[in-house]
């Protein structure tokens, strides 16, 4: 008898495989960031940032909601096709997405004399050099993120990326090396670690296609027409692309338009670490593992019911794992920052812990998404997008007055909060699904009292070691708090211990 592919069997391999492969990439990440920003000037670090946050904007625009197809029909495909059918639809996403990514990077070369400000003019070679990056990185993490996650395949999918990450860390070495090292050596670096990522990550799909080439698939199932698929394609699409409006990658290019390169490497360098510690948050780290087995389940007999009992538990998780962390950052985020950078960013005030805000939100994002997509209701999700934008005129107005990184790190937090917000109350109109109100606000009421209490006690920090000690003392006491409370219910803490096969999670 053979085994479903999104049994708790395949679940549990392939969480291994994906907690195992994210560990590695954020240790890869973290220590590639902290020596970049070591290696290269001030000026050449803000150009990086601005460069990176390019590239993110235009994936997104260039994906025109494919990777929402995948998410809400691949796991269907895989369940119900033959596999000449499954074949056929990956390959023919993929042919799409491709299509995109070099209608974009063409145009974008086309357009280069004219976007590039007079800053950056120095810097046109490596801007086209990393418009072929764009392209393959774009190509890799699709099928990274889009193919190889809802298939269940994170083992190839991790290794993928984990390749990625040890190439480019180890060509960055090799040109530290032979001499100074400049943002042409970086760049170079990271196309040639994108290539040999792209390549293991198709080898793993086509490997995959073709072991399940004669599965037999269901005589009375009928593929979707690509009609009903695009709809929903272009719901999230129109949201995620009013959404780029006011991300913070284009909050990159109106602070290095207000406030110059300098002030962009800095937010840059905070972006860089949100963005670490949003992705390794439950919600975010679990979405591309759970969210082929959510839809899966929601197709077949879980239904609603399901959906929404698990997504408030990965909900829960996240903002369990958020809240020591911002109580963490709140009292020692200067220091650690000036720390981290090797001094070169020694006034960052409060900006990290305000940035940290945001993923409150956005931690319950991701999971409202995926319902939303569920229940064929994605065009809220346009809705949301459509409010966030309330946030882009309040950035311009604050800068204008003078209010900094302070203008951004405010319009951030006001958008996620729009954002979620609009979705959540609409979902709850609409659908069955409920947001569980008192498990969140313990989580809250108990990371209030961790700070306030930890700011008592708080001691001059000026090492590494105080900084340990801080951060020990403040999960702690998070912990103990959230365990006399019990933020998760019975149910829930019974879940993830038959997850863990251990009895270790008590709060």
């Amino acid at each position: 008898m053979s085994i479903s592919p999104y049994s708790s069997i395949t679940f549990k391999r392939n969480t291994i495989h994906f907690i195992a492969g994210k560990m590695a990439t954020a240790l890869l990440t973290f220590v590639t960031l902290l020596w970049l920003v070591r290696l290269l000037s001030t000026g050449e670090y803000g150009a990086y940032v601005v460069l990176v946050a390019g590239m993110e904007i235009t994936l997104a625009i260039t994906t025109l909601g494919l990777p929402w197809v995948t998410a809400r029909y691949l796991p269907e495909f895989r369940l119900y096709a033959s596999g000449k059918m499954l074949m056929h639809f990956v390959w023919q996403v993929i042919a799409w997405i491709a299509l995109f990514l070099i209608a974009g990077a063409l145009l974008l070369l086309a357009a280069v004399p004219w976007l590039l400000p007079s800053e950056f003019l120095q810097y046109a070679d490596v801007v086209k050099l990393y418009l072929l990056l764009l392209l393959i990185e774009g190509l890799g993490r699709y099928i990274r993120e889009s193919i190889l996650g809802p298939l269940m395949q994170q083992g190839w999918a991790q290794i993928s990326q984990v390749v990625r990450n040890l190439v480019f860390l180890l060509s960055i070495s090799i040109t530290v090396s032979q001499g100074t090292v400049h943002l042409y050596h970086v760049v170079s670096a990271e196309l040639v670690a994108s290539v040999f990522g792209t390549i293991l990550a198709l080898y793993g799909m086509t490997r995959y296609l073709h072991m399940y080439r004669d599965l037999q698939g269901k005589n009375s199932w009928q593929p979707p027409e690509w009609s009903e698929m695009w709809r929903i394609a272009r719901y999230m699409y129109l949201g995620n692309l009013v959404t780029q409006a006011y991300n913070p990658q284009v909050f990159v290019f109106l602070i290095q338009r207000y406030l110059g390169l300098e002030a962009t490497a800095l937010f840059g360098f905070l972006r860089s670490l949100y963005g670490q510690v949003a992705n390794y948050l439950p919600a975010t780290l679990l979405s591309n593992l759970i969210r082929p087995k959510l839809m899966a389940s929601f197709v077949g007999t879980g239904g609603m019911t399901e959906l929404t009992r698990s997504a408030n538990l990965v909900g829960k998780l996240s903002m369990f794992a958020l809240m020591p962390i911002l109580i963490f950052v709140w009292l020692a985020g200067s220091e650690l920052i000036n720390l981290l950078s090797g001094g070169k960013f020694n006034e960052a005030d409060s900006y990290l812990a305000g940035l940290l805000l945001a993923l409150i939100p956005l931690s319950q994002r991701q999971l409202l998404e995926i319902v939303a997509v569920a229940s064929e209701k994605s065009h809220l999700c346009s809705w949301g997008a459509v409010l966030g934008m309330l946030a882009l005129p309040m950035a311009y107005l604050l800068l204008e007055s003078g209010q900094g990184l302070w203008s951004v790190i405010t319009s951030i937090i006001v958008s996620q909060i729009l954002f979620s917000g609009t979705l959540l109350i609409a979902l709850t109109h609409t659908t069955t699904y409920y947001f569980d109100v008192i498990g969140f606000f313990k989580l809250i009421v108990a990371a209030v009292i961790g700070f306030v209490f930890t700011q008592q006690l708080a001691f001059s920090i000026q090492s590494w070691l105080d900084l340990l000690l801080t951060a020990i003392f403040s999960c702690s006491l998070f912990l103990l708090i959230s365990f006399f409370i019990k933020p998760f219910y019975m149910e829930e803490r019974e879940r993830l211990n038959r997850l863990f096969n251990r009895k270790i999670f008590i709060w």
